[in-house]
């Protein structure tokens, strides 16, 4: 090929041809979805970690481990060579430390009032746009509305039963998750009602007693979302509390695998999934 035949070719490759800055993030809200569009960092905070509590998607081996999300290793960040930090505002009093190896852009997929779909859509146009990849985010946004909607058609029977998600913290508290929730915008999304109508924090639960279970509506199917603690189950089999709940039936039970509660488009599909997958089954899951 002649030079200006290879320049030409040049000038027209798409955008999306050329590589992504070299990415860090100590958020995995971040993360999760840098690695939906195609561009996961190279450097990311309690890898390990992320992959029990967040998992999908799945960061690749690539993604290293760059320490603790509070306490990174920096030594780790520059021998990675980052070219930009993506990082939310919970990690504004590392920045300092993060600008001496790299530029720092600050973008927030939560707002302070709490989760919000249309946010979480203009935060990730906003990444694509940080990435140099508009294409790949606007791709996510269009597959995560698409099978939004077919997760709600399976959900239809259970449209007029309430959920109500929580997660174990020990045999005698749960996290119940309200309307500041990613739980609660991807219920919504399904045409779904939350059975919990309390209060919920900044990270969208409230933390009760499982005896205040018996507050919630009569016909509410109770949603277990793990990870929980190894003796929660065995504890639950002795419990007199428990015992006495309509939740000790398995029919008025479900378990899930994990789902990041704090995470963005990924999450929210990979919920509604899990939703779609594990609600109509008789069977239940392994917990």
């Amino acid at each position: 090929m002649g030079w200006k035949k290879w320049l030409l070719a040049l000038v027209l490759l798409p955008l999306s041809a050329y590589a992504a800055p070299r990415i860090a993030t100590s958020d995995w809200t971040i993360a999760e979805t840098l690695t939906a569009m195609g561009h996961p960092p190279v450097g990311v905070g309690d890898k390990r970690a992320y992959q029990i509590w967040v998992g999908h998607p799945s960061l690749p081996e690539r993604s290293a481990d760059a320490g603790l999300r509070f306490q990174p290793n920096l030594e780790r960040l520059r021998q990675l060579r980052p070219e930009l930090f993506i990082q939310s505002s919970w990690f504004t009093h590392l920045k300092p430390q993060f600008a001496r190896i790299a530029p720092v852009r600050e973008l927030n997929f939560v707002p302070s009032k709490g989760m919000d779909y249309a946010h979480t859509v203009q935060a990730t146009r906003q990444l694509g746009q940080l990435v140099g990849d508009s294409a790949a985010a606007e791709q996510l946004i269009q597959s995560t509305a698409q099978a939004l909607q077919q997760h709600r058609q399976t959900l239809v029977p259970y449209a007029q039963r309430p959920l109500a998600i929580i997660q174990f913290i020990d045999p005698r508290h749960v996290r119940i998750y309200g309307n500041t929730s990613l739980f609660q915008v991807v219920l919504q999304q399904l045409g779904l009602r939350n059975a919990w109508t309390g209060t919920s924090n900044e990270w969208g639960f409230s933390t009760i007693a499982v005896s205040e279970l018996a507050k919630l509506p009569a016909n509410s199917l109770l949603v277990i979302v793990q990870p929980h603690p190894r003796q929660v189950r065995p504890a639950l089999e002795k419990s007199a509390v428990w015992q006495r709940l309509p939740y000790a039936q398995s029919a008025n039970r479900r378990v899930l695998p994990p789902s990041w509660s704090y995470g963005a488009l990924p999450s929210m599909e990979h919920f509604a999934r899990m939703l779609a997958t594990y609600v109509p089954r008789q069977q239940e899951l392994a917990w």
